[in-house]
């Protein structure tokens, strides 16, 4: 036995041991994971570390096709920008730099499959949005306005110099509301599946009410608290096709979404139509397969904007990149080569 506890060669440190993941073609659940790679991915309990961080050097050659993760020489760090600290994983390298801002209870390495298919040719950066992933938390008196300054903040930090910002969902919203106040800082938007047509009143007045507010909370603890293997199966049996990687961080942003982002008051921010106007840079839409009447009020919406293509990705839901990846990106990389 070597000094580490393994035979042979040293195997690679765990936090640098994780390989591409094999997408399955057939139906598999968070069982079929190695114990030890789930306990390494969510365990909170740092006393126990040193032991399944050994497992894992040991058996990781054997098994490292099949565990999901960011690439080992991607980095991660904090910018301190308006009042918290962002967390960001970044690609990196001498590109152009292109900002992913993810949705309501995600966090950045929720972008990993994506990222990855941009990294050769972009500086990628993936922020957690405040009260995801390992961002600081939301307060109950941040303004509506509090994550376009957090982006703000982020390209400042970072000292980007014209980024192309993409948000899905939530992040949509943020990305439109930033590029409106600040048309000279991106090179192009990218906004994935933003809510185009506002909500009915009745519906956004119930969505601000405090019951709601503390039923939203109590529900992201329950998830947080909820184990590994059964979120992920759960959603593997809605979405199968996701494949292991997105389903694996797609569990991991639960565990790590803060119940302070109840307080996010996503009625109150402007709708697109009052900041598509003001928007200069070039726009993608990539919307949902929506039905035709939505689709047409999409499009009314999608032509306030100065330099805008609406897409309706064929069979996709909300989450357009996930359902549909090859037409995603497909769309993606027409609208990035004609920058």
């Amino acid at each position: 036995m070597s000094g580490n506890g393994c035979s042979g060669k040293h195997a690679p440190h765990a936090s640098n041991a994780v390989a591409p993941p094999v997408e399955h073609a057939t139906p598999f659940t968070a069982k079929d994971l190695p114990r030890f790679v789930r306990a390494r991915t969510v365990q909170s309990d740092m006393t126990r570390r040193p032991y399944w961080t050994i497992a894992f050097a040991c058996l990781a050659p054997f098994v490292a096709a099949a565990s999901p993760g960011q690439p080992s020489d991607w980095t991660e760090g904090y910018v301190e920008a308006n009042e918290i600290r962002i967390h960001y994983w970044r690609t990196g390298g001498d590109k152009p730099p292109l900002v992913m801002l993810h949705g309501f209870s995600d966090d950045g390495l929720c972008w990993t499959t994506i990222a990855r298919e941009l990294a050769d040719r972009y500086d990628v950066i993936l922020p957690d949005a405040r009260a995801h992933g390992l961002s600081d938390r939301q307060d109950v008196e941040d303004p509506a306005d509090a994550q376009v300054e957090d982006i703000a903040g982020l390209i400042t930090g970072l000292k980007l110099d014209n980024p192309i910002i993409v948000g899905h969902s939530m992040g949509s919203a943020s990305a439109a509301w930033f590029a409106a106040r600040y048309p000279k800082i991106p090179r192009a938007v990218v906004l994935v599946d933003p809510r185009l047509v506002s909500r009915p009143p009745a519906e956004s007045s119930n969505r601000a009410s405090p019951d709601y507010i503390e039923r939203r909370a109590t529900s992201i603890l329950q998830r947080n608290n909820t184990p590994y293997e059964t979120l992920f199966d759960a959603q593997m049996a809605k979405f199968p096709h996701w494949g292991l990687t997105e389903l694996h961080f797609w569990v991991i942003s639960k565990q790590r979404h803060h119940p302070s982002a109840a307080y996010l008051y996503d009625d109150k921010r402007p709708d697109m139509a009052a900041v598509f106007p003001d928007i200069t840079a070039p726009t993608l839409i990539l919307k949902a397969d929506d039905p035709d009447d939505l689709k047409s009020k999409n499009a009314k919406v999608a032509a306030l904007l100065q330099t805008g293509t609406l897409v309706h990705v064929k069979d996709a839901g909300h989450s357009v990149h996930r359902d549909q990846k090859e037409r995603f990106l497909s769309e993606l990389n027409a609208f990035l080569n004609q920058l």
